[in-house]
């Protein structure tokens, strides 16, 4: 990616941030009041207490804070000590049980907000949780700095066996007194967090990752590749907080210059992003139905396939398309099953390469995206993982705020 826009200001009476990549929207945040707020936010780390447990779903069903309902996967324990207070003996939870949980997705139409007990704190160069096991970037691919990076970490946490990491891509060749420093850091805040918990009453918050557009204009620098990057806002803005200010440029809109969301047509954007239509560059376009089940995408040519050469225009369109799907993920925070249905290809080694485009484009969404394969009637099978809710709901929930 070679430019990056990002753009705080007021939209529909809320603070938002838009990223451009390119000039291209691709993602949107909100930036609410505390009283505005959903109850829970993705990451919030806290006490529950067990409600139900049905192992016949694999699932039990917990009380948060503000006696939110949330759900937790029985298979996620993997063993794991996390019952604080237990009513009875055993490793299975029963209802009454106190757990500290971090919250992993947010709730969506009916479904609850979903909970893990693999608690995690996210740092600039490693993600420190409780798998005992050390993962490294698969875009980190030089083996001398994938060995590198493991036996700092290790050493770092030979220990704690109990706590593992992830190590971001932000962490190649990132200096080893740095990583140790930041590492060390996290394993002291994450053990003291649990220590707290044990005495802590339940339906209680003991964590809630920050919430600010310079950590989030942060976040998405340290993920990203980029040549330029800017920052265009009328609010108020510490650029010092995103701890990169020598690699972007800070512009402070003035009442002169227009409002940000006029300069950069973010209600037309919006609009058209979330219209059940959405028409690619060449005259072709995507038909989104959303359900409860999944997502449903189905790719038209309208008149940009013509002539005899229909295989190469075919594959042309599918991977235009792909581009579109890739970003319309992202913007509008789809997740769940997702189902495409892209032109028809007769040749298998053009739908093989649609599939390998498809998945390269999807590679750098911050969220899990999973292209599964094409079935025999030529549908693209594709997870994305549920973590915030879907653009549409944010918006309608914030007006009615």
């Amino acid at each position: 990616m070679n430019k990056l826009d990002y753009i705080y200001t007021t939209y529909d009476n809320k603070k938002m941030g838009f990223l451009f990549e390119d000039m291209c929207l691709t993602e949107a945040h909100f930036f609410s009041c505390p009283e505005n707020e959903p109850k829970q936010r993705t990451g919030e780390i806290c006490t529950a207490v067990v409600d139900k447990v049905i192992p016949a779903i694999d699932g039990a069903f917990l009380i948060g804070p503000e006696q939110t309902p949330l759900f937790l996967r029985l298979s996620d324990m993997n063993g794991r000590e996390i019952i604080l207070r237990k009513r009875k003996k055993g490793n299975v939870p029963v209802p009454g049980d106190v757990l500290l949980v971090q919250i992993s997705a947010e709730a969506q139409k009916k479904k609850q907000y979903e909970a893990t007990v693999n608690i995690s704190l996210n740092g600039s160069y490693v993600i420190l949780n409780r798998t005992g096991t050390i993962g490294i970037s698969r875009k980190i691919t030089d083996p001398e700095e994938r060995e590198r990076l493991q036996e700092i970490l290790q050493d770092i946490l030979k220990d704690s066996p109990e706590f593992g990491v992830i190590v971001r891509t932000s962490a190649k060749d990132a200096a080893e007194e740095v990583l140790r420093e930041e590492t060390s850091s996290l394993l002291s805040r994450l053990k003291d967090l649990i220590k707290r918990a044990e005495t802590t009453p339940e339906y209680k918050v003991l964590y809630r990752p920050e919430l600010t557009p310079e950590a989030k204009v942060r976040e998405i620098l340290q993920k990203r590749e980029y040549e330029a990057a800017a920052i265009h806002t009328d609010l108020d803005f510490d650029a010092s907080g995103i701890g990169l200010k020598d690699r972007v440029v800070l512009h402070r809109i003035t009442e002169k210059e227009g409002s940000p969301l006029v300069t950069f047509n973010i209600p037309v954007l919006l609009e058209k992003a979330l219209a059940r239509k959405v028409f690619l560059k060449d005259g072709g376009y995507l038909y989104i139905e959303r359900t409860e089940a999944m997502t449903v995408i189905d790719v038209n040519s309208g008149k940009s396939i013509r002539g005899k050469d229909h295989e190469e225009q075919a594959l042309k369109e599918n991977c235009l398309a792909a581009d579109e799907i890739a970003r319309l993920l992202r913007l509008r925070n789809i997740s769940g099953i997702i189902i495409v249905d892209f032109i028809s290809m007769r040749d298998e080694g053009s739908n093989r390469e649609l599939l390998k485009y498809l998945r390269r484009v999807v590679a750098p969404d911050s969220v899990d995206v999973h292209v599964v394969d094409m079935t025999k009637l030529g549908l693209v099978e594709m997870t994305r993982r549920k973590k915030d809710a879907p653009l549409e709901e944010q918006l309608d929930f914030h007006r009615r705020s």
